[in-house]
Protein backbone atom coordinates (compact mmCIF):
# COMPACT_ATOMS: atom_id res chain seq x y z
CA UNK A 1 0.00 0.00 0.00
CA UNK A 2 1.38 3.40 -1.31
CA UNK A 3 1.58 6.80 0.63
CA UNK A 4 -1.04 8.48 -2.02
CA UNK A 5 -3.07 5.51 -1.60
CA UNK A 6 -3.71 6.28 2.09
CA UNK A 7 -3.85 9.66 1.70
CA UNK A 8 -6.48 9.05 -1.12
CA UNK A 9 -8.58 6.81 1.37
CA UNK A 10 -8.25 8.24 4.68
CA UNK A 11 -10.51 10.65 4.33
CA UNK A 12 -13.13 7.53 4.38
CA UNK A 13 -11.99 6.29 7.49
CA UNK A 14 -13.29 7.80 11.06
CA UNK A 15 -11.78 6.53 13.97
CA UNK A 16 -14.66 4.57 15.75
CA UNK A 17 -13.05 4.85 19.56
CA UNK A 18 -10.01 4.62 20.98
CA UNK A 19 -8.73 3.79 24.48
CA UNK A 20 -5.11 3.20 24.78
CA UNK A 21 -3.68 0.29 23.24
CA UNK A 22 -6.40 -0.63 20.87
CA UNK A 23 -8.21 1.62 18.13
CA UNK A 24 -11.12 0.47 16.67
CA UNK A 25 -11.62 2.11 12.89
CA UNK A 26 -14.67 2.73 10.36
CA UNK A 27 -14.62 2.62 6.52
CA UNK A 28 -16.70 4.12 4.05
CA UNK A 29 -17.44 2.75 0.96
CA UNK A 30 -14.54 4.45 -0.47
CA UNK A 31 -12.13 2.24 1.11
CA UNK A 32 -14.31 -0.95 1.00
CA UNK A 33 -14.62 -0.45 -2.80
CA UNK A 34 -11.25 0.36 -3.85
CA UNK A 35 -9.59 -1.87 -6.09
CA UNK A 36 -5.95 -1.11 -4.62
CA UNK A 37 -7.12 -1.73 -1.45
CA UNK A 38 -8.94 -4.81 -2.30
CA UNK A 39 -5.50 -5.94 -3.97
CA UNK A 40 -3.39 -5.22 -0.92
CA UNK A 41 -6.09 -6.71 1.43
CA UNK A 42 -6.06 -10.26 -0.90
CA UNK A 43 -2.10 -10.19 -0.58
CA UNK A 44 -1.73 -8.96 3.04
CA UNK A 45 -4.54 -8.99 5.00
CA UNK A 46 -5.54 -6.01 7.00
CA UNK A 47 -1.78 -5.74 8.84
CA UNK A 48 1.35 -4.27 7.36
CA UNK A 49 2.85 -6.19 4.12
CA UNK A 50 3.90 -9.81 4.05
CA UNK A 51 7.22 -10.25 5.39
CA UNK A 52 7.22 -7.05 7.25
CA UNK A 53 6.58 -6.88 10.45
CA UNK A 54 5.26 -3.42 12.24
CA UNK A 55 6.70 -2.89 15.64
CA UNK A 56 3.94 -2.36 18.26
CA UNK A 57 1.10 -3.54 16.15
CA UNK A 58 -0.07 -6.75 18.47
CA UNK A 59 -3.29 -7.59 16.32
CA UNK A 60 -5.39 -6.29 13.80
CA UNK A 61 -9.19 -7.78 12.80
CA UNK A 62 -11.34 -6.81 10.48
CA UNK A 63 -15.60 -6.92 10.43
CA UNK A 64 -16.88 -6.90 7.52
CA UNK A 65 -20.48 -6.10 8.40
CA UNK A 66 -20.15 -3.48 10.35
CA UNK A 67 -16.77 -2.16 8.10
CA UNK A 68 -14.48 -1.34 11.14
CA UNK A 69 -11.12 -2.81 12.23
CA UNK A 70 -9.90 -3.05 15.64
CA UNK A 71 -6.25 -2.37 16.51
CA UNK A 72 -4.77 -3.33 19.42
CA UNK A 73 -1.19 -2.61 19.74
CA UNK A 74 1.29 -2.04 22.52
CA UNK A 75 0.82 1.56 23.82
CA UNK A 76 4.76 1.65 25.55
CA UNK A 77 5.83 1.54 21.40
CA UNK A 78 3.29 3.44 19.41
CA UNK A 79 2.03 6.47 21.38
CA UNK A 80 -1.77 6.52 21.42
CA UNK A 81 -1.97 10.26 20.96
CA UNK A 82 0.30 10.36 18.12
CA UNK A 83 -1.83 7.56 16.43
CA UNK A 84 -5.02 9.23 16.72
CA UNK A 85 -3.74 12.39 15.64
CA UNK A 86 -3.00 10.19 12.22
CA UNK A 87 -6.30 9.09 11.69
CA UNK A 88 -7.69 12.62 12.32
CA UNK A 89 -5.34 14.78 11.03
CA UNK A 90 -6.67 17.80 8.51
CA UNK A 91 -4.15 18.01 5.60
CA UNK A 92 -2.33 16.34 3.59
CA UNK A 93 1.28 17.71 5.23
CA UNK A 94 0.28 16.84 8.85
CA UNK A 95 -1.03 13.28 7.86
CA UNK A 96 2.18 12.67 5.96
CA UNK A 97 4.88 14.11 8.56
CA UNK A 98 2.68 11.88 11.33
CA UNK A 99 3.21 8.70 9.29
CA UNK A 100 6.53 9.51 9.32
CA UNK A 101 7.00 10.65 12.92
CA UNK A 102 5.44 7.20 14.02
CA UNK A 103 7.28 4.84 11.85
CA UNK A 104 10.79 6.83 12.80
CA UNK A 105 9.64 6.31 16.97
CA UNK A 106 8.38 2.61 16.01
CA UNK A 107 11.70 1.90 14.23
CA UNK A 108 9.11 0.68 10.90
CA UNK A 109 10.26 1.20 7.40
CA UNK A 110 7.52 3.34 5.89
CA UNK A 111 9.06 3.17 2.65
CA UNK A 112 8.99 -0.51 2.33
CA UNK A 113 5.07 -0.13 3.53
CA UNK A 114 4.86 2.20 0.94
CA UNK A 115 5.75 -0.08 -2.51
Amino acid sequence: MDLDLMLGIRRHITVGSHVPGKLRLKFGLGVIGNPKVIKYVKANGFGPPKGQDMPGVKKTSFNPLTRSMIMEYDKGIIEPEMLHRLFVSESEEEFKAIANELADTCEFDLAGFCQ
